[in-house]
């Protein structure tokens, strides 16, 4: 078994996703790699159908199977549902 699984983990984004809380910037998430590294640990909802969409985009972004802006907007969308402040 020769065969090398080849990652993007200098892949990002052409806007980065900005978190907000009380009304700052706290954290501007550049790409899919850093987007799955807050879902794993800094996310407060590691549940329901969106939060693992997203992590399956960010996933399949940094194995070059889908575009990194659809990881993106699942990762928005996983936000969104858990209540927080993205843009």
């Amino acid at each position: 078994m020769n065969s090398v699984i080849k990652i993007g983990f200098s892949l990002t984004w052409e806007k980065p996703v900005l978190i907000h809380e009380g009304g700052l910037c706290t954290r501007a998430i550049s790409g899919p790699r850093e987007a799955l590294r807050y879902l794993k640990k800094d996310f407060d909802q590691r549940t329901g159908q969106l939060y693992w969409d997203a992590v399956f985009s960010c996933v399949t972004a940094l194995r070059y199977r889908s575009a990194p802006s659809v990881a993106r907007q699942y990762f928005l969308f996983a936000c969104d549902n858990a209540r927080i402040d993205a843009d």
